[in-house]
């Protein structure tokens, strides 16, 4: 399990924050999504064997939104310290 920290600055509202989740949990080995509107960030749960950072990136912008990744960390489990 990783987790991938995504910045979207064009993510100042409720609506686009929804679109912005949709597309990243439309994308397959996405376990989690945590969306923060105060910082324009997502915290992204997923299995690398099924899908990479940059295809998170990517998934967000052919929603038509810019987003950076700013991280990826792993985990033993996702549990306690991811």
């Amino acid at each position: 399990m990783q987790t991938a920290m995504l910045t979207v600055p064009a993510m100042r509202s409720e609506a686009i924050a929804i679109d912005v989740a949709r597309a990243i949990e439309a994308v397959q080995g996405v376990s989690s999504v945590q969306i923060t509107l105060a910082t324009t960030r997502a915290r992204v749960g997923f299995d690398e064997a099924k899908t990479t950072p940059e295809h998170l990136r990517d998934s967000v912008a052919a929603a038509g939104f810019v987003a950076e990744l700013e991280k990826v960390s792993s985990s033993c489990c996702g549990g306690c310290c991811g």
